[in-house]
């Protein structure tokens, strides 16, 4: 992923410290004949997800509408009607789908991700791993039809069966520990471990004896192991939304939001950081993952904070934040939310609506904190020349707006979202050729396969291994224990339970991608929240989604400050406490919705704008309390206590309780406007 490019950059010896403890392996890129082997993967990769995706299904019914009007006028049928069936047909096998995918994926997984960090290139053991890959893949490609017989019930697996599954399993286990270090490794290993050992463990943590055979079918033929949900969903929603992305990029949509953003908030006090937080959030909600969008969006927003006076650390950290949020805004929020669909069965159009006011919560927050800070420091505007009018910005690039436009409109009619994701890339394709400089030829169409692939295996990686992990736990039946231990900790209290849960998948998420730190707390925390406490089916998972986006900046492993780090120049521990102040938004959010779901569009008309009212009191509260000033007034302790207070007494969902805490912090805040001494500015950051 783009983080793992950035970090392999030398920013001193307590940052390669600290990297180690993120990433095993260092993402590199082969050259000569590799570099084309990958080059042509990625490519078939595309069209092969492509195919899959949608075009199977297109494709496949209208030979068969074809071949019924043939038939109709009396001419030959066959052969249309025989491609559309077996086009129609091939997208229900997703065990042969997910065996392509690996056959593909795996092997560039191990061509570009060496065993260790300090060795920068290809070595035969990665030469082997993806050779085995390949026969590994070959060897389900080959007996798909007797691996479905098996899942059914009406085969056995045979002793090669099970050396191939085990072989796999191991691969799995290698290929996470390179593309995500040793956090979720050593999660994986510890549950193989309980999952063979169990059954010789005293008390209740004890679980009953199972065969082999058993073993391997679970991980390797049913849906709840490699073969689950999590693959199938990068194989599909992920690497389709990812290529959009890069797609979407290359032919200039990343500018657009650029261009916009400094229009919007350039000419303000601290449009650099405003700019930042807009111009990331656009991205974000487009590429769902908090490190590749600092990759992209940073490079530029960096330097031009920095440029404009605001330290190094700050920018750094506005950035990683802004990152953060783009998995919990539509339209697309990344790989998540299309597992949180897959996983619920809920609709990705339902979890985008309720997934809206959240969002902008979270950013409201980040732009309270950003103007205030901008204030007190005095903080300059945008220079001129880096502000280009409203609608020049959008004459310039009104055309990437169609995109996006068609993307939405197709997820709220209801299409599925593998349809909505090839649909969106063809139109961004088709656009671009509007522009010369910007047009998608042959070169740029490999050149955004190939970076879909660079960003789409890290994730292929995690989410194999979270397949592990979730075998393992069904295996076992680990997720009773689980609850029981949570129940235990906690009291059997609700609110406990939920700040457990929020800590267990912010260390969870120490180092990991989003969508597995979320896959995980789906399989250990929902049954907790679902069955003990009866919480809604949305809300609980949304919850997940958050505090699994914001491990990405909780000290002291965060994926995306690390990135931002290597960009701004500093130690990223130095960009930790700020990020948290930063995204303290999000942290409460999630509470809020769990108990008040009208923030999530559910209810009346009256119902959503008192949620909306009493969110937006409760963040404001927080981050006032949290930053401890208002402009250039610095408000009292015992005053940032009585709001903090108001901030709880905002969550909890009785409106009169609701009511006198907004009143109240709204006094408390108009107090110190009027009544705390002013302090001097800063002079004005150039």
């Amino acid at each position: 992923m783009a983080e793992q490019n950035l970090l392999a950059a030398d920013a001193g010896p307590p940052r390669r410290r600290l990297v180690r403890y993120i990433l095993e392996g260092k993402r590199h890129r082969p050259v000569g004949a590799w570099s084309v082997l990958i080059s042509a993967g990625s490519v078939a990769a595309a069209l092969y997800v492509l195919w899959i995706g949608a075009l199977a299904t297109v494709t496949g019914g209208l030979a068969l509408d074809a071949a019924a009007e043939l038939q109709q006028l009396g001419l030959p049928h066959g052969v249309l009607e025989t491609f559309g069936t077996w086009a129609r047909a091939f997208t229900a096998n997703y065990h042969l789908d997910i065996s392509i995918f690996i056959g593909i994926t795996f092997p560039i997984a191990f061509l570009t991700t060496t065993a260790h960090r300090d060795r920068g290139k290809l070595a035969w053991t990665d030469i082997a791993l993806a050779a085995i890959s390949v026969a590994i893949a070959a060897y389900y490609i080959v007996f798909d039809a007797r691996f479905l017989n098996w899942s059914r019930g009406f085969s056995q697996p045979s002793t090669a069966d099970i050396v191939v599954g085990f072989t796999l399993v191991v691969i799995v286990v290698e290929l996470c520990r390179r593309c995500t270090g040793w956090g979720l490794t050593t999660l994986v290993i510890v549950l193989l471990g309980f999952t063979f050992f169990g059954h010789l463990m005293p008390g209740p943590l004890k679980h009953e004896n199972f065969s082999v055979p058993y073993f391997i079918e679970e991980m390797t033929v049913m849906t709840s192991g490699i073969y689950g949900s999590p693959l199938e969903v990068a194989a599909t929603y992920a690497f389709l939304f990812v290529l959009f992305g890069n797609f979407y990029e290359k032919s200039g949509g990343g500018a657009l939001f650029f261009d916009v953003a400094g229009a919007v908030t350039g000419r303000m006090a601290g449009g650099a950081a405003k700019a930042c937080v807009t111009a990331s959030g656009l991205y974000g909600s487009i590429s769902g993952s908090p490190t590749a969008d600092v990759a992209t969006t940073g490079p530029l927003t960096i330097p031009i904070m920095k440029k404009m006076g605001i330290p190094a650390a700050r920018a750094g950290a506005i950035e990683a934040t802004a990152s953060s949020g783009g998995a919990m805004l539509p339209p697309v929020m990344g790989a998540v939310a299309f597992i949180m669909s897959d996983l619920t069965g809920i609709p990705y159009a339902t979890i985008a609506k309720a997934s809206v006011l959240p969002a902008l919560l979270y950013y409201a927050a980040i732009y309270i904190l950003v103007h205030n800070e901008a204030i007190r420091n005095n903080e300059a505007r945008l220079p001129e020349d880096q502000i280009l009018p409203l609608h020049i910005a959008i004459a310039r690039g009104w055309r990437h707006l169609l995109p996006i436009g068609a993307l939405v409109a197709l997820l709220m009619l209801g299409y599925t979202p593998v349809y909505v994701a090839a649909g969106s890339t063809a139109a961004v394709i088709v656009l671009s050729w509007f522009s010369r400089e910007s047009a998608i030829g042959p070169r740029r169409f490999v050149q955004c396969c190939t970076d879909t692939i660079t960003q789409v295996v890290p994730l292929v990686g995690a989410v194999a291994g979270a397949g592990v992990v979730i075998g393992c736990i069904e295996i076992s039946a680990l997720a009773g224990k689980f609850t029981l231990l949570i129940t235990y900790l906690s009291g059997g209290m609700l609110v406990p339970t939920l700040i457990l849960a929020a800590v267990f998948l912010i260390l969870l998420g120490m180092g990991m991608p989003t969508p597995a730190v979320y896959i995980m707390g789906a399989a250990l925390l929902a049954p907790v929240l679902r069955q003990h406490f009866n919480l809604p089916e949305m809300q609980v998972h949304l919850f997940m989604l958050y505090f699994a986006c914001l491990s990405a900046i909780t000290p002291p492993v965060a994926v995306a400050n690390f990135a931002a780090s290597a960009i701004a120049g500093v130690n990223p521990m130095a960009l930790g406490g700020y990020a948290v102040k930063l995204a303290v938004g999000g942290f409460v959010l999630p509470f809020f919705f769990l108990f008040n779901p009208g923030l999530n569009m559910e209810g009346g008309i009256g119902a959503i704008a008192v949620a909306v009212v009493f969110a937006s009191a409760m963040v404001t509260f927080a981050s006032f309390a949290l930053q401890g000033c208002l402009g250039a007034r610095t408000i009292a302790w015992p005053l940032r206590l009585l709001l903090a207070a108001c901030m709880v007494g905002a969550i909890v969902p009785r409106p009169e309780l609701q009511a006198a805490a907004a009143v109240l912090g709204a006094l408390v805040l108009v107090a110190v406007w009027r009544f705390a001494p002013r302090e001097a500015l800063a002079e004005p950051a150039r």
